[in-house]
């Protein structure tokens, strides 16, 4: 029982330490500050830092970026495409103009001349 009843007497003391609290008071104009702080940060930014901070445009500047990245992703997947079909076509000419045997007339390495 002396458990109990020490803790009841620390409970007690703990709520009775509250009774002189008061409640917590804002000082006078703190709204009218901070809207003022807030206001000169916004202004210190200029003209181009409150268009930039809009919403609409914002997202239009964002719109504007994927689209051209879309455009530029699907000139170059044309493009790969377009060459692949190119370099398979140009090799098989150029594989036309060397003789087959693997002997070029042009290089011979044995050839005693320097």
């Amino acid at each position: 029982m002396s458990i109990d009843s020490n803790n009841d007497s620390r409970i007690d003391t703990v709520l009775n330490s509250l009774e002189g609290m008061q409640r917590a008071k804002a000082p006078d104009f703190l709204y009218t500050r901070l809207q003022g702080r807030v206001e000169r940060e916004f202004d210190q930014g200029g003209p181009i830092g409150r268009w930039l901070t809009r919403p609409v445009l914002a997202l239009t500047i964002a719109a504007i970026i994927l689209i051209a990245n879309a455009t530029t992703v699907l000139k170059m997947w044309k493009q790969n495409t377009a060459s692949s079909n190119i370099n398979t076509e140009s090799g098989q000419v150029v594989a036309a103009e060397y003789p087959a045997g693997g002997v070029y007339p042009v290089y011979n390495e044995n050839s005693p001349e320097p």
